[in-house]
């Protein structure tokens, strides 16, 4: 027997006018994981009544928590560890299966050191919200091999290196996509 085919979405709701997918005030304004997750669950319900278990959540849900200059919200997942695994359970109980997909910003393979570690770190906070979720391994974050920097080899090599050096909880969780023009299914095997 074919298993059922499983409905999702990435991000936006389009289905039901008023649905926010994460806190997108100005940093002066105080933005907070916290409100992402109020947020969330409304989706999650919305999700629940129309039957849809996949959704790809917003890469900006714990806002500013990776800014370098802003280290005022980079305690967000301590302070939503309750609501975090709340919204675990409830990801359980509706049967969703979650994932994200970084900016494209979000550059492993780039030859600029500064943009990679910013991209380790994005990439690490990703992948702590799905653990603190107690998600399993089908919660993944997605993720491009990146731009074909000084030849599509040593991008691919650098991609590969980097993968390496990403910690344990980061690589269990990472999936690559292949994209329209860069590096396709052959390229990243």
């Amino acid at each position: 027997m074919t298993p059922p085919i499983r409905l999702g979405f990435a991000v936006k709701v389009l289905g039901r006018a008023g649905l926010k997918e994460h806190d997108s005030r100005r940093w002066q304004n105080n933005p907070h994981l916290s409100v992402s997750l109020a947020y969330l669950r409304d989706i999650f319900e919305y999700l629940r009544s129309q039957q849809i278990t996949m959704y790809r959540m917003s890469s900006d849900l714990a806002p500013y928590a990776t800014h370098p200059d802003m280290p005022q919200f980079h305690n967000q997942l301590d302070e939503c560890a309750a609501e975090l695994a709340l919204m675990g359970n409830l990801a359980r109980e509706i049967g969703l299966r979650l994932s994200f997909h970084p900016s494209q910003y979000v550059i492993l393979n780039s030859a600029d050191e500064a943009l990679t570690a910013k991209s380790v770190w994005d990439l690490r906070v990703q992948a702590e919200l799905l653990e603190r979720m107690a998600l399993g391994p089908e919660a993944v974050v997605v993720l491009h091999v990146g731009g074909v920097y000084e030849g599509r080899d040593p991008a691919r090599e650098r991609f590969a290196r980097r993968f390496e050096q990403l910690p344990a909880a980061v690589r269990r969780r990472l999936v690559l996509e292949n994209d329209d023009s860069r590096f396709s299914v052959a390229d990243i095997r």
